[in-house]
């Protein structure tokens, strides 16, 4: 049997749409998934996947240029050895790279939210977590930026191509080592997740392959002056080396193409890419078939996501409405159905670090786990605070002490910006008349399957749609914006809001 047979033409719905939408994209307004649903499976797919050649090109912030790390690091250092006010200059120089990060965030959540190729965006932050890279250890949001660029640019292409790419990003060399690896002493950090994590999992290569494969990857270094990959020829380890099976000068490219050629990688990629698109738990029987497909499509990503995203299985009922959003789902899809803005940055920033997913900044190696992980009674509830926020502009404050302290002590210092986060996070309530239209206020049961519609996008239970009319009947004659948006609010905190 065929598991990732087409979905018929007769099934292809709003539902549907919908669920295509929430999956290979971040959300969609209604107006979104009917243009979709007329479109038809087959085109939308195809708009979806093969976006420009040149939709990659994307702008990076202004700052994101190369610079003399090397030289601002001994600048440092010198005014230190001077007895200059070293503490100022290095507090400043970490403000500054704070700050970068910040707006490094922002930039990526604005093109999820507003980009052409949003399917692009999806796949880079596929990629993010699977070759998970974090700024705590990289400390440059140069090189943070660049290591995004390359994903996106690959991201729809050939995975093997991809992971030579990501052995010669800096952020990845600077995060596992790989610019330590000498053949004199060699680091076998880059060479281990290599396999465990990036190609063919654990159980499919042994100790013996991890420390040949740390020789291959010797010569690998970076310019600090130019921050690009450099390959320093005379430090390559040119012995022979033993490498599944495989005997000779071995060097890195080498060995990655050996490591997908393998069958265990076709199966883990397959298994990553099911279980970040369709579901939580994929059967053997469904990791075989995506397997063989991209075995198929040599690994090129494109066609395959074709084929996942037509499928029978893709629309089956363990997949529809099933999955729960990651933070970064839920932060932009629900800005997107509010029809309002990204709140501001540093909002953004605390958001995902309470959700539990902050972009640039996964918790290890391994990335982050997804699915249930995503909701404990902490996440959850700040969800709920944060789907207010953005509907009311209520303020969420970070707890503190009150302004008591002198100018020159740490309290007055946190008090000021305070005052500061305060003044950035303020926030008008949305408009409601967007998608509330003035006729149904005052019809309970009309208004809330309109807006049932836009948030679940299944039918719900009638307990549930009872909720929301008696809420309503209860305000009676008051069909105020604040009423709406308190029903905004009372829908998105629920559990089926939670659920893409």
């Amino acid at each position: 049997m065929n598991m990732l047979a087409q979905l018929p033409a007769s099934l292809w719905n709003d539902e549907t749409a919908a669920h295509l939408l929430n999956r290979a994209r971040f959300g969609a307004t209604p107006a979104e998934i009917e243009s979709a649903r007329k479109k038809g499976l087959v085109p939308m797919v195809r708009e979806l996947v093969d976006v420009r050649a040149d939709a990659g090109n994307v702008p990076p912030p202004a700052w994101a240029k190369p610079r003399n790390i090397r030289a601002a690091r001994m600048a440092l250092k010198a005014a230190k050895e001077r007895g200059e006010n070293f503490r100022e200059t290095a507090r400043q120089f970490r403000m500054m790279e704070g700050d970068e990060i910040l707006d490094l965030r922002r930039w990526w959540l604005e093109r999820m939210m507003n980009s052409p190729a949003p399917l692009l965006e999806k796949m880079t932050l596929f990629w993010h977590g699977h070759f998970a890279t974090s700024v705590q250890k990289v400390k440059d949001g140069y090189w943070m930026w660049l290591q995004n660029d390359t994903l996106r640019r690959n991201a729809l292409g050939n995975f093997a191509t991809l992971v030579k790419a990501i052995s010669r990003d800096p952020a990845m060399m600077i995060y596992l080592d790989l610019q330590q690896n000498r053949e004199a002493r060699p680091n076998e950090n880059w060479a281990r997740e290599l396999m465990e994590l990036f190609t063919v999992g654990i159980g499919n290569y042994t100790e013996d392959d991890i420390r040949a494969a740390a020789r291959a990857f010797t010569g690998y270094r970076i310019d600090m002056t130019t921050q690009q990959f450099r390959f320093a020829r005379m430090e390559q380890d040119l012995g022979t080396k033993k490498f599944m099976g495989h005997t000779g000068p071995l060097n890195g490219d080498n060995v990655i193409d050996i490591l997908v050629r393998q069958p265990a990688c076709s199966r883990f990629i397959g298994r990553k890419l099911w279980r970040f698109f369709v579901e939580d738990e994929p059967s053997q029987e469904i990791v075989d078939a995506i397997a063989s497909r991209i075995r198929a499509h040599n690994f090129e990503m494109r066609p395959v996501l074709r084929e996942i995203f037509s499928s029978a299985e893709f629309y089956s009922d363990r997949a529809m409405g099933t999955q729960i959003k990651s933070p970064v789902q839920y932060i932009v899809q629900t800005s997107k159905l509010l029809e309002t803005q990204l709140a501001s940055p540093i909002v953004v920033q605390n958001a995902m670090r309470q959700m539990g997913q902050i972009l640039f900044a996964p918790p290890n190696v391994k990335g982050w786990d997804g699915g249930k992980a995503w909701i404990t009674t902490s996440t959850l509830l700040f969800r709920y605070n944060f789907a207010n926020y953005l509907i009311s502009g209520d303020a969420m404050l970070p707890a503190g002490q009150a302004a008591r302290a002198k100018p020159q002590d740490a309290g007055f210092r946190r008090s000021v910006q305070r005052r500061q986060l305060a003044a950035q996070i303020k926030r008008d309530p949305i408009d409601v008349s967007k998608f509330v239209p003035d006729q149904l206020r005052d019809k309970p049961r009309q208004l809330v399957d309109l807006l049932s519609g836009r948030f679940f996008r299944t039918r719900l239970a009638e307990k549930e749609t009872n909720t929301f009319v008696q809420f309503l009947e209860s305000r009676k004659p008051d069909t105020s914006d604040a009423t709406m948006r308190e029903l905004v609010h009372l829908m998105m905190s629920t559990p089926q809001f939670q659920l893409a």
